[in-house]
């Protein structure tokens, strides 16, 4: 009975973070998360510090090659704040990373 609980508690919470989303805090307070729109988020943020774009290819289905718009948006709020880079991937909040203090 004890082993059969603790692989409920277990499969219970690796569903749970699955469902898991990044979430930011714009700098004017407002909050984006995963999954949201690059133009909800362009509405609810202030313009970033910096925006990258790339293209990259990522295999399909039966050898087809699929490309892939990437966008990266970095906000660097000050030596007192941590640099933020949020990544869109087709015009969706992909990811959010920090990558430590500001300058």
């Amino acid at each position: 009975m004890m082993k059969t609980s603790l692989l409920i508690l277990a499969l219970l919470l690796s569903l749970a973070s699955v469902a898991i989303a990044d979430n930011f805090r714009c700098p004017n307070g407002e909050i984006v998360s995963t999954g949201d729109r690059q133009s909800i988020v362009a509405m609810k943020c202030d313009p970033p510090s910096y925006k990258s774009t790339r293209t990259e290819s990522e295999a399909g289905y039966k050898g087809a090659t699929i490309l892939v718009s990437i966008e990266e948006w970095t906000y660097n709020e000050g030596p007192n704040r941590l640099v933020h880079i949020l990544t869109f991937r087709n015009g969706l909040l992909d990811s959010v990373q920090t990558a430590g203090f500001g300058k």
